[in-house]
């Protein structure tokens, strides 16, 4: 059964709902709570009711189904903007219906470069796949010994995107790629391994997947006498899933973080505490890249208006006529050359910690 569910910010004053669609799954809903606590914290100087809108399908769903998601966000009455959805595949999917809608979407967590192009009210708050990629090709091109790759990616658009990103960093760096090799959630990973070491013993393996191919790889690459270093893209880090499944090759693997919670800076030391406070657990990237999406659209409807117009236009406008707007994940703009703050993280008994800036960054 398919529910929709209402989260409410109450307002002194009768005056016309203004809805924000939260187009994740229902385990979503804590950090919609986080928002929902900071948004009535600032309530009372808008005066302006602001409620949030989530659909509690599970994960991992087809695009059909995202499809049918975003046709029901988009019938909300009320609805002046979505936040999500949660992968690149999925927010692709829902993008021809929000612009043929004319609201605007902002997708906190895709990846791929297709969505620059999926039409003038999908929004993009992460790094294109071929930053990202870069990143990880010159991260792995500094480590000493590392001469040779092997890349896992799961076939769709965020593994594929991942993919390409990570094969053109490596040739730029000077570093052997002997085998990619694609994976889905049906695939014998076993079988896949061991074809892949039979044209090469890899210096290092990246993993252009989720948590649980992600885990499953370093966990073969160890049973099979290769403890190599696995080097990860942001869609593998879901903890505590991706060490549940690695085991004890956990402590081999590293990977892309778009923020982590050891930032010194005072909004993230903030939304640490704030989030701490209210679900008894330390936030990670996906959490601090979802609050700002949600926070960056609050914003948008207090200084622009509340109309899918207003809020299309202001984020346009973020870095050209307006200035960027500062998030929990650092300064925000939808330009081609916006500043990226992407951060490698390596598991250390069962946590993800920082890789020092003097440790290959």
């Amino acid at each position: 059964m398919v529910a929709l569910a209402l989260i409410a910010v109450a307002c002194h004053e009768q005056t016309r709902q203004v809805t924000i669609g939260y187009a994740f799954p229902s385990f979503g809903r804590p950090q919609v709570e986080v928002a929902r606590d900071e948004i009535a914290e600032q309530a009372a100087a808008d005066r302006l009711p602001i409620s949030i809108v989530f659909d509690s399908l599970g994960t991992d769903e087809p695009s059909d189904i995202e499809v049918e998601r975003a046709q029901r966000m988009v019938a909300i009455p009320g609805l002046v903007a979505v936040v999500g959805h949660g992968g690149s595949r999925g927010a692709l999917a829902a993008a021809p219906i929000y612009n043929d809608a004319r609201v605007p979407q902002l997708v906190p967590l895709g990846t791929s470069r297709l969505l620059r192009t999926a039409g003038p009210w999908t929004f993009k708050l992460a790094p294109d796949d071929s930053v990202e990629g870069d990143f990880i090709g010159a991260f792995v091109a500094s480590r000493p010994g590392i001469r040779s790759v092997t890349l896992f990616f799961v076939n769709d658009e965020y593994g594929a995107g991942l993919r390409d990103g990570v094969t053109a960093a490596l040739k730029r760096h000077g570093i052997t790629l002997l085998d990619r090799v694609a994976v889905d959630p049906g695939s014998d990973l076993a079988t896949l391994v061991d074809g892949a070491l039979l044209r090469g013993a890899p210096d290092a393996v990246i993993c252009a997947a989720r948590s649980n191919e992600t885990g499953a790889i370093a966990a073969l690459m160890r049973d099979r006498g290769h403890q190599v270093p696995v080097v990860a893209g942001d869609g593998a880090l879901l903890l505590p899933n991706l060490v549940n499944v690695a085991k004890e090759a956990a402590d081999s693997i590293y990977v892309v973080a778009f923020w982590s919670a050891d930032a010194t800076d005072s909004m993230s030391q903030a939304f640490v505490a704030r989030f701490q406070r209210l679900l008894h657990r330390t936030p990670v990237s996906s959490d601090a890249m979802e609050h700002d999406g949600i926070m960056l659209i609050v914003h948008a409807i207090r200084e622009a208006g509340p109309s899918p117009k207003a809020i299309a236009d202001y984020l346009r406008a973020l870095g050209k006529s307006r200035p960027p707007y500062l998030g929990v994940t650092g300064p925000i703009t939808f330009l081609p050359d916006r500043p990226t703050r992407l951060t490698m993280l390596r598991l250390s008994h069962g946590e993800a910690i920082r890789v020092p800036s003097d440790d290959g960054q």
